[in-house]
């Protein structure tokens, strides 16, 4: 084994399954933004706002879980699965306000500034607390500082971009709009969406760079976590309840709670 730097591969299943998972929380993100409106005056508006941040929150910490399987080595691994859980309650404890902040009032750069920082930074802590969970004895961490910075940057930007387009589909223009015109938009924003967030990741991994310290300490991959198995479950997993969101917005439409029957309040542009 190399002496240096611990040689790796990137398995394209598992990168395509990140952004599958990225691209529908993305989606489904964007139709929990028209239940919830952006006064929350009442329970189901509220209830809304909750399951979208839980929904876009889980979405991206999956896709992360899933892309770190994507990262293959020769080396036993292991996770810290409290770390684990915990990087995926961040992302929600972070995307919920940063959500608040931008339908707190009028519509401006600055707020979406603002609300985009803290997104932003939720999504930064989410990838390096479960990157730290990711374990590879024998091995030493090295930081690309330039990829880094890099990663931060996409990670706000790509956060204020996601809350521009929430914005947009509770906007006066959203009402205005055909459904087929909006399903159209949100397929395609959470397309762009999903390039965005895992672009974040990726760039976020290769950060962070393996070095062999104690050679004898490094197992062979056999010895290390079923990667297989722990993908495959994340992933039916994700599916599943981004199918129940669905589900739910869908029996939501059914009984009359569209879009255009919400209270859009002065907050609008």
């Amino acid at each position: 084994m190399d002496h240096e730097m611990l040689h790796h591969t990137w398995a394209g299943s598992y990168i395509v399954l990140s952004y599958a998972i990225a691209t529908l929380a993305s989606y489904m993100s964007l139709e929990l933004a028209g239940r919830a409106g952006r006064v929350f005056n009442s329970a189901a508006s509220r209830f809304w706002l909750v399951a979208q941040a839980l929904v876009l929150g889980y979405g991206i910490w999956a896709m992360h879980f899933v892309g770190m399987m994507a990262f293959q080595v020769n080396a036993a691994t292991s996770l810290n699965y409290p770390l684990t859980i915990l990087s995926g309650l961040i992302a929600v404890a972070f995307v919920y306000p940063a959500l608040r902040v931008l339908h707190s009032g009028t519509f401006t750069l600055g707020r979406l500034s603002v609300a985009g920082v803290i997104a932003g930074t939720g999504i930064v802590a989410m990838h390096y607390s479960g990157m730290a969970a990711y374990r590879m004895p024998g091995t030493e961490i090295q930081l690309n500082v330039v990829a880094l910075i890099a990663s931060v940057l996409i990670a706000v930007g790509a956060s204020m971009a996601a809350l521009f387009l929430f914005h947009t589909i509770v906007s006066d223009w959203a009402t205005r709009q055909t459904r087929a015109r909006l399903t159209a938009l949100k397929a395609g924003a959470a397309a762009v969406m999903g390039v965005a967030i895992t672009g974040m990741h990726y760039t976020g991994m290769a950060a962070l760079k393996y070095k062999v310290a104690d050679e004898m300490k490094v197992g062979i991959a056999a010895d290390g976590i079923d990667t297989t198995l722990l993908a495959l479950v994340i992933g039916v997993v994700s599916f599943l309840l981004l199918g129940l969101a669905l589900t739910s917005v869908l029996m939501d439409a059914g009984r009359g709670g569209d879009l255009d029957d919400l209270d859009f309040g002065s907050a609008a542009d």
